[in-house]
């Protein structure tokens, strides 16, 4: 990627900590600032106020917030990801083992980070929330996760497929049916308060360029 002007000043982007790696690649060279975390904290620290330029969150919901609260350009929103579910952890392991198994299972909090939001959906329609329910481990990013399966201290996680792609020391056990009612899409917005240089970052975050580094990481068209 090419880099802006260095007087540019620099262009502050609240991402979903699941984008890192990819969105990491995508901004080198660039006059940025990326805060990481979960994408309903990231929402609720725009809606209040805070110096961010650029949303990119892991959910649908949290940017409806965002935009309803009248922190983002609306018509600056896009669907520009997706991305999907997969269970990993460090064993030669199969689904069944994770089922009727007493290991822990690491994902997002379930009732406000997008990957624990999905986790639950996807178990649940599939039947096989009751087997796990009582195992969770509630963590506040999709990261947070992986990093417990990654250093051992939790047997298995339920995470992105692009995680698994950013830890090659986890393994996928098993990929997680989606669940139609409830896609994984990434939406993408300039705020309200978006600086002159925010424009330009944005444009760059929407090139074709940019899509092969988000898809070399995992991540799909939404």
């Amino acid at each position: 990627m090419a880099p802006l002007t260095a007087s540019a000043a620099d262009v502050v982007i609240f991402a979903a900590s699941s984008l890192k790696t990819a969105l990491d690649e995508v901004t080198q060279g660039l006059p940025v600032r990326i805060s990481y975390g979960g994408s309903g904290l990231l929402a609720r620290q725009v809606m209040q106020g805070a110096p961010a330029d650029i949303f990119f969150s892991a959910n649908e919901v949290w940017m409806d917030a965002a935009e309803a609260g009248g922190a983002i350009e609306g018509a600056s929103r896009v669907d520009l990801l997706s991305n999907s579910l997969v269970v990993v952890g460090h064993e030669a392991a199969s689904l069944q083992d994770v089922l009727s198994g007493d290991g822990r299972v690491a994902t997002g909090l379930l009732a406000s980070v997008p990957v624990g939001i999905y986790a639950k959906a996807s178990l649940q329609a599939t039947g096989q929330w009751d087997a796990v329910a009582s195992r969770i481990i509630e963590t506040d990013s999709a990261r947070a996760a992986l990093a417990l399966t990654a250093r051992g201290e939790v047997p298995f996680a339920v995470v992105y497929a692009s995680d698994a792609v950013a830890e090659p020391s986890v393994q996928v056990i098993h990929a997680v049916p989606a669940v139609p009612v409830l896609p994984i899409r990434y939406p993408l917005a300039l705020t309200t308060r978006a600086s002159e240089g925010a424009e330009a970052v944005y444009q760059i975050l929407l090139s074709d360029a940019a899509r092969q580094v988000f898809t070399a990481h995992g991540f799909g068209a939404p």
